[in-house]
């Protein structure tokens, strides 16, 4: 439980991996989103694109990404099996004279045997900074095939396919791995411990786990730079994640401050019923009531801009509903708990709790999709969905909202 706090504060539950890939002259970018639920990853959207300005549509800014790069630029050479080169003397073997100034460079494990990958650092740079041009938090990258090493054991297949590369992997320990540049996009899926993940997001997810696992060991010459971007994604979210938190409090505590005061106002206006006051204590008692009356105007002002908001999110939800579905409820800001006397209302801050009834299982999925699609959306989950009969299912689905 500890853990799972400590990697959602530090790190969120929602990844974001793009390989930058190219086939012949043609460039493209391959974005993976994965969410971490119940202590499970699950790939919840892909989506390729030729334009890096595109994923902008797709992808929040405020979550993590991680970059692949495998594009032009990138080398990436199989160390002979016999080899006793380790480390940067690897490097050295294997592109002698090259300039280590100027190259990143990666050596990773795949199945026993050393796997070499050398880019130039200007062409990661730039599209480092084009990311956070467009205000993403860039979390880590890795070059070439290297960072299958944290999913190829899990691979039983002796071919490996990625969106620009066929790597073979020969079980005979006299073959070595050989990697080919593919020539289109090829098309397979593996099984990666139960999750099963297409080639064209095979990177993109091994650079998310990259990330989760904080694999920044492996042999290469660019640790610092991996270092310095995690802790600036921290210290962002950090700030995120506090600037959050004093709003909710903020708005509890004017609750709290609107039903403390609410309270007493009635309590006064009893004791008034019931008793004959000087016209000292009435001047005090009209100070007092003005007093409220001022606390009461600010809380409304905050509850009425809430509330316009509401109309707005169920007005919107309700213009997407389909007429196969039938709905039976809907709680906007649900309570996390009964209302207890003498304690403060906790509610489930930005979420929408909708059930009803669906004709149409197409139709249901399509909807969500159109939930998903509205700008305010952050995420739409589905909590329960129980067959009803041959026609129709019950269901209950939680909208989580941007904010409110």
């Amino acid at each position: 439980m500890l853990d799972l706090l400590k990697t959602y504060f530090s790190k969120g539950r929602t990844f974001y991996a793009l390989e930058v890939y190219q086939i012949d002259e043609t460039i493209s970018f391959h974005l993976l989103e994965v969410k971490r639920k119940k202590g499970q990853l699950t790939i919840t959207h892909k989506e390729r694109v030729t334009n890096l300005d595109y994923i902008s549509k797709f992808a929040e800014n405020t979550t993590p990404i991680y970059l692949v790069y495998n594009a032009e630029g990138v080398i990436t050479k199989v160390l002979e099996l016999q080899s006793t080169y380790k480390g940067r003397a690897v490097v050295e073997h294997t592109f002698p004279g090259l300039d280590l100034e100027s190259f990143y460079f990666q050596i990773s494990e795949l199945k026993k045997q050393s796997v070499i990958s050398v880019a130039k650092k200007d062409a990661i740079l730039s599209y480092i900074n084009k990311l956070k041009d467009l205000k993403f938090n860039v979390v880590g990258f890795s070059l070439g095939p290297c960072s299958l090493n944290t999913i190829i054991e899990y691979i039983n297949q002796d071919v490996v396919f990625t969106n620009s590369e066929e790597i073979r992997l020969d079980h005979n320990p006299t073959n070595g791995i050989k990697i080919i540049k593919a020539k289109k996009n090829p098309s397979a899926t593996y099984n990666i411990n139960g999750l099963p993940i297409e080639s064209s997001g095979l990177l993109a997810f091994s650079g998310i786990l990259n990330f989760l696992f904080n694999n920044v060991d492996y042999n290469s010459n660019y640790n610092a730079e991996l270092n310095n971007l995690q802790r600036e994604f921290e210290n962002k979210r950090a700030f995120y994640l506090l600037l959050r938190s004093s709003l909710a409090f903020m708005l509890i505590l004017l609750l709290v401050n609107f039903l403390f005061f609410n309270f007493y106002f009635n309590k006064v206006q009893s004791l008034k019923d019931n008793l004959s006051f000087s016209n000292t204590n009435k001047k005090s008692l009209i100070a007092m009531q003005q007093k409220v009356e001022d606390k009461e105007k600010k809380v409304d002002a905050v509850l009425s801009v809430s509330n316009s908001k509401a109309s707005f999110y169920l007005d919107e939800i309700g213009a997407t509903v389909p007429s196969s579905i039938l709905l039976t409820k809907l709680l906007y800001q649900p309570l996390s708990k009964p209302i207890q006397e003498s304690k403060p209302i906790e509610l489930q801050e930005q979420e929408i709790l909708v059930m009803g009834t669906s004709m149409d299982n197409e139709n249901f999925s399509s909807w969500i999709t159109r939930l998903e699609a509205l700008k305010w959306v952050k995420s739409v989950e589905t909590k329960d969905f129980d067959y009803k009969n041959k026609s129709s299912s019950n269901f209950k689905i939680q909208i989580n909202a941007i904010g409110f």
